[in-house]
């Protein structure tokens, strides 16, 4: 893929830990969730970092194929960010401050970083010669999914500075917008799961229709109307663990046959191309109906899914993931580039792939570290002014 197309598709990321789940009367965590959002975010960035390599190195180019798999890893997210917030929306839908906690804890989370970053690049403009039109305020606004579509010959800010994986954080922001306002007015357990339902049938209708009417794939998959059912094949898992058949799901079954069908498509799109008809109308399902049962059996406390997830390797990005998205994408595309020019100087694939996974990584992890620690956390502790 080229850098244009994969600006386009970059990863969003969930942004907060994983809840306690009400299960008999008893609160409990499952720490193999935080484990899935580290992979989800290991995912984007191996797809970011090493996922466009084009040279003849016979172990990069193998490679590059399995990471040009990682954009997957925002339907993980987007999938858990529907299954934590349906959990949050049907156990707090009696309160009667609901409305003003879910929002105030939303936005001490999201907005602080995200507009800090924002402010940031504004005051670095010069440094880092990027070029803001009226337009670029779509990115301010959580529209920028929408930037074609609302600005035609929408241009970006910056050819190096990258800002496109902001399309997913607008997403779910929207998500935020629509979703608790069914829960809160429906309530109904099983009119939520019956409307839920229709969405996951209607969704590659709605993305197959948007593709025969002339809408770009891309362009497409970056619409909350071709997305809403990724979300809500999470918050259908959230509504099933909290009713009685939730030991009945064969979720192991489910999902072996959704990676089976996934495999499928990926041979008929010749790869994991997301402008492909196969993986634009059917593949987001299969992914999303791939991840809503690894997530249920992470809550089902499944031994092999509890093995790999809950280690503190995948934890530590999990909790971090935020961040860790947030910046990365900003400079991906410019650490390509410099391995572009690496590759030529040293004739070796290999050591500008290494440079830039490890300057990519490290500068991530860093950022986000700090971020987290000495920016987000002091104002998290907000949250606990919104809990009843």
């Amino acid at each position: 893929m080229s850098a244009t197309v994969l600006t386009q598709i970059d990863a969003p990321v969930l942004q907060q830990a994983a809840p306690p789940i009400e299960a008999h009367g008893a609160t409990q965590r499952y720490a193999a969730l935080d484990g899935i959002r580290g992979l989800a975010i290991l995912a984007v960035m191996l797809y970011h970092f090493t996922g466009a390599y084009k040279g003849t190195n016979t172990i990069l180019r193998a490679w590059s194929m399995l990471a040009g798999c990682g954009w997957m890893g925002v339907d993980l997210f987007f999938v858990l960010s529907g299954f934590l917030i349906t959990g949050i929306l049907y156990d707090t839908s009696h309160q009667p401050n609901k409305i003003r906690n879910f929002y105030a804890r939303r936005a001490l989370r999201i907005f602080p970083l995200f507009y800090a970053v924002l402010m940031a690049l504004l005051l670095l403009t010069p440094v880092l010669h990027m070029h803001w039109r009226s337009e670029h305020l779509l990115y301010f606004l959580y529209l920028s999914n929408m930037n074609g579509l609302l600005v035609p010959g929408f241009q970006l800010p910056s050819q190096w500075v990258n800002l496109g994986h902001l399309w997913s954080l607008a997403v779910e922001e929207q998500f935020y917008l629509l979703w608790p306002f069914v829960v809160w007015n429906v309530r109904s357990r099983r009119t939520l799961l019956r409307i839920i339902a229709v969405v996951l049938i209607a969704g590659p209708i709605v993305r197959a229709l948007l593709l025969i009417v002339g809408l770009a794939p891309l362009d497409m998959s970056r619409l909350l109307l071709a997305r809403a059912d990724s979300l809500l094949f999470g918050g259908g898992v959230a509504l099933l663990v909290r009713g009685p058949a939730r030991s009945r799901i064969p979720a192991q079954s489910l999902l072996w046959l959704s990676v089976a069908l996934l495999l499928v498509l990926l041979g008929l799109a010749h790869g994991p191309e997301a402008t492909s008809w196969w993986i634009a109308i059917g593949g987001y399902s299969v992914i999303a109906l791939c991840a809503a049962t690894l997530i249920l059996l992470a809550q089902q406390g499944a031994h092999w899914v509890v093995a790999i997830f809950d280690n503190a390797f995948l934890c530590f990005f999990g909790r971090y993931s935020y961040g860790l998205y947030l910046f990365h994408g900003i400079y991906f595309v410019y650490l390509r580039h410099i391995a572009a020019s690496m590759d030529q100087i040293t004739h070796s694939g290999m050591v500008a792939q290494l440079l830039v996974v490890t300057l990519g990584f490290g500068l991530s992890i860093g950022l986000a570290m700090l971020s987290y620690h000495f920016f987000e956390a002091p104002i998290l502790t907000l949250k606990r002014r919104f809990e009843c």
